[in-house]
């Protein structure tokens, strides 16, 4: 199968899950291949759209509508674009990273890997292939090998551990290859305060940079931040309910502790691993030269918030002295360490949306819905929450529900 053909099949797989039309280059042979998993298609009106959120599914939709000629700007209340896909690149040394976010991609989220492809993004085993894992349960530390870890699963239901990817080098690659195209279109350190609706378009505020008028509004904020913002006319009812707590978010908290050496690797050890507190563990750049490694705990719900009661200094104290019963000489070769809480960051309010049953039924499908000129994405409009994926796949949705109407 040629690279053009292999191509054009991933294309038409994401571009189903997206919900667009193919379009046709057979009438132009000497078109060059631009082409994008979500290119918008065919010729409406051209619009003026404020983008809300320069996390991924604003991104997404910023760059395939401004692709199709419409004008956008994004107003993005953080210092960063990104979102939740955050790679944390600061206190480490020797070039190290790790993720605070997004961090793996499943074999089937056909839109992560497409835009990943589309910018020419390396990608690499999530898992390391070699060492062995570690499973720590009621104080006894058991060892895995490397091919029974590899064809487990990090959850039930999961693809098994040796089909995950990253991306190389970080996953806020892929947010910041948008940005790339959007660079004079993004304004940061600006929240948007209010979205008034009229019959013919709408006025965001900002305290910041004042006024924004534009035909269509997306606003791609966590449902927890839509809290932040003042809508006029009041949004429905179930978005309402869903704004004040109704709909609800999972905490998580990682935890990074960076070591002057791999010391773990004399017992034939690769960093990574589970306990029973419980959590994951990961060294995030097993594949990286050097001496020096991190690694994090990956801990959700219960558990992280427990550690967001912790200042910074004693979540990796209380860390480091648990963890040299799973990992022994921790506290001899730490260096230094960082954490993030979703929970606690003023622009996120959680990490993913993980609604009770009831909220599901009850909400879900009124959460991406657009009201009048004002329109809605995020991975928690999707069916794909808490992954890139999800991201992706509804900022498509609002971009072409924008794209197509009047």
């Amino acid at each position: 199968m040629s690279a053009w053909t292999r191509r054009e099949f991933i294309r038409q797989s994401m571009l189903a899950t997206a919900g667009i039309a193919l379009v046709s280059c057979s009438d132009d042979e000497s078109e060059p291949i631009t082409e994008s998993p979500g290119m918008l298609t065919g010729k409406g009106s051209n619009k003026k759209v404020i983008v809300i959120g320069a996390g991924l599914s604003g991104l997404v939709a910023a760059y395939e509508l401004k692709r199709a000629g419409h004008e956008v700007v994004i107003l993005e209340a953080r210092n960063r674009i990104g979102g939740r896909v955050l790679t944390l690149r600061s206190p480490f040394s020797d070039e190290h990273s790790a993720e605070a976010g997004a961090a793996r991609i499943p074999p089937d989220h056909n839109l992560t890997l497409g835009y990943a492809d589309h910018f020419d993004l390396d990608l690499d085993p999530f898992y390391p292939r070699s060492g062995s894992f570690v499973d720590y349960i009621d104080g006894n530390r058991t060892l895995i090998s490397t091919n029974d870890f590899l064809d487990g699963r990090p959850w039930p239901g999961s693809v098994l551990h040796k089909e995950y990817q990253k991306i190389r080098g970080g996953s806020n690659k892929l947010p910041y290859a948008f940005a790339e195209f959007l660079e004079a279109e993004i304004k940061l350190n600006t929240p948007a305060k209010t979205v008034t609706q009229t019959s013919n378009g709408v006025v965001v505020r900002s305290p910041e940079l004042g006024v924004f008028k534009g035909d269509r509004v997306l606003c791609s904020v966590p449902i927890p931040v839509l809290n932040r913002i003042f809508f006029e006319p009041e949004l429905s009812q179930e978005k309402v309910t869903a704004r004040l707590g109704g709909y609800r978010y999972a905490p998580s908290t990682r935890v990074f502790l960076q070591f002057k050496k791999r010391f773990w690797e004399s017992e034939n050890l690769n960093g990574w691993g589970n306990s029973d507190w419980p959590e994951e563990i990961w060294q995030p750049t097993w594949d990286r030269d050097g001496p020096r490694g991190i690694i994090m705990s990956y801990l959700r719900w219960d558990r992280a918030e427990e550690m967001n009661l912790l200042t910074n200094e004693s979540r990796i104290s209380q860390l480091a002295d648990r963890w040299e019963n799973i990992f022994p000489g921790v506290i001899d070769n730490l260096e230094s360490g960082t954490s993030h809480a979703w929970a606690l960051e003023k622009w996120s309010g959680g990490a993913w949306a993980s609604p009770s049953a009831e909220q599901y039924d009850a909400l879900q499908s009124h959460i991406g819905k657009a009201e009048g000129r004002i329109h809605f994405a995020g991975d928690h409009a999707s069916d794909y929450s808490g992954w890139m994926q999800g991201a992706l796949a509804s900022g498509l949705r609002a971009a072409k529900e924008i794209h197509e109407s009047d």
